[in-house]
C-alpha cells in the first residue's frame, strides 16, 4: 500500500513505528527492546515480529499499521448536549464560557442521580461550539501567528516549540514548524514556508477566501528586538495591519481559543515555553525531522476534520494576494 493511500491516523502510527525500529536497530543493542516496543506503541512480542519483518523488507506492510484507528470516547449524554449547546450559545453569544456552561447544565435538566456531565465537560462543549461559530466567518481576514511549547504525544517527555500560522475565522492551521523560542523569526520562517507549500498544493483551494488580508497578529518569541525592523518590511505596501504581541503570558494566546491547546496527539503547554528540551531519562530526543514529520501528520488530520465542517465553494479560489505576499516576506525574512 502506498503512503498516500493511508489515512492520517495510519500515517502517524507508521511514523511512530518506523522511528522506533530505526532507533532500535541503529543503537546496536544499547536500547532495550522493552523501551523500543514502548516507543512503537506495541507489545514486546509484536515488536520482535515487526522487527524481523522490517529487516527482511523495509516496507509499510512490515509495520502493520492498517488496523482501524481508535475511536474517540463519547459520554452517554453526548447527543443531548450537542442538541442543546447550539441554542444555549445562540441565546447569549457574548456570555462567558462559565455562564454558558451553567446555562447548558440548566437546559439539560439531568437529575443528579443520573450522573449529569461535570462543569468542565460542559465547558468543553461550549468552547467547541464557540469555535464552530467563529469558523463560520470568512477565511483570510486575519491571521494568528503563535508559538508555544508542546509535546508531540500526551506521554512524550520531550518538549518542542511549535510555530503555527492560523486562520482566525476557520481556525485552520495554514502552516506549522518546530523551532527555538529564542529565534522566533526562524521558527515562523519555517511555518510560513509550510503554509505556502500547503496553499500551493491546494489544501485550502475551495475555501471561500475574502478579497484581502486585513491584519496579522504575531506572538513574538524571546527575540523581540529582532522583530522591530522585520515588522516594517512585512507591513510595507501590504494594506494590512501587523501587530506584535510581546506581553507576558503571550505564548499560546491564539492556540488556546483556536484549538483548545491540542491538535490530535500534540498537546500545547504555554507555561512551559522557554524550558530546555528534556527527555526525562537518558534517551536522546528524536531527530528534528522526525518530530517535524509527526507534527505535520497531526496538522493534516486536524485540518481535514475542520474542512469537513466548513461550507466549501464548488470551484477553486485563491487566497488574498496580500496574504500570500505576507507569507512570502515572512518565509524569506
Amino acid at each position: 500500500m502506498m503512503w498516500v493511500g493511508l489515512s492520517i491516523a495510519h500515517r502517524a502510527k507508521a511514523v511512530q513505528r518506523m522511528t522506533a525500529l530505526d532507533r532500535w536497530t541503529a543503537d546496536d543493542g544499547e536500547m532495550s527492546v522493552t523501551q523500543a516496543a514502548a516507543d512503537a506503541g506495541v507489545g514486546v512480542t509484536r515488536f520482535y515480529e515487526m522487527g524481523k519483518a522490517w529487516r527482511a523488507r523495509r516496507s509499510l506492510a512490515s509495520l502493520g499499521t492498517f488496523a482501524s484507528a481508535p475511536k474517540s470516547r463519547v459520554g452517554k449524554h453526548d447527543g443531548a448536549i450537542r442538541r442543546k449547546v447550539g441554542r444555549v450559545v445562540a441565546a447569549d453569544p457574548r456570555a462567558s464560557v462559565r455562564k454558558l456552561a451553567i446555562d447548558l447544565h440548566n437546559a439539560l435538566g439531568i437529575p443528579a442521580d443520573e450522573g449529569p456531565p461535570s462543569h468542565n465537560t460542559l465547558r468543553r462543549y461550549v468552547e467547541e461550539e464557540l469555535r464552530r461559530r467563529e469558523r463560520e466567518a470568512s477565511p483570510g481576514v486575519e491571521l494568528w501567528l503563535d508559538c508555544c511549547a508542546c509535546r508531540l504525544t500526551p506521554r512524550d517527555d520531550v518538549l518542542s516549540v511549535a510555530f503555527v500560522v492560523l486562520d482566525r475565522a476557520t481556525q485552520l492551521v495554514l502552516g506549522a514548524d518546530l523551532g527555538d523560542v529564542d529565534d522566533s523569526r526562524s521558527g515562523y520562517r519555517g511555518a510560513a514556508r509550510d503554509a505556502l507549500r500547503r496553499l500551493d498544493e491546494g489544501h485550502f483551494a475551495r475555501l471561500p477566501w475574502v478579497s484581502g488580508l486585513a491584519r496579522a497578529q504575531i506572538v513574538v518569541g524571546d527575540d523581540e528586538d529582532d522583530w522591530k525592523s522585520l515588522k516594517k518590511g512585512l507591513s510595507a505596501n501590504l494594506g494590512a495591519g501587523i501587530e506584535l504581541s510581546t506581553r507576558s503570558g503571550r505564548f499560546g494566546r491564539y492556540l488556546r481559543p483556536a484549538t483548545g491547546l491540542r491538535i490530535g496527539t500534540v498537546v500545547f503547554a504555554p507555561n512551559r515555553t522557554g524550558e530546555a528540551i528534556t527527555t526525562g531519562d537518558d534517551r536522546p530526543p528524536l531527530a528534528l525531522n522526525d518530530r517535524r514529520a509527526r507534527l505535520a501528520v497531526e496538522v493534516d488530520d486536524y485540518d481535514a476534520r475542520l474542512l469537513d465542517e466548513i461550507d466549501l465553494v464548488d470551484e477553486a479560489s485563491r487566497p488574498p494576494s496580500n496574504l500570500l505576499r505576507f507569507l512570502e516576506r515572512l518565509a524569506t525574512g
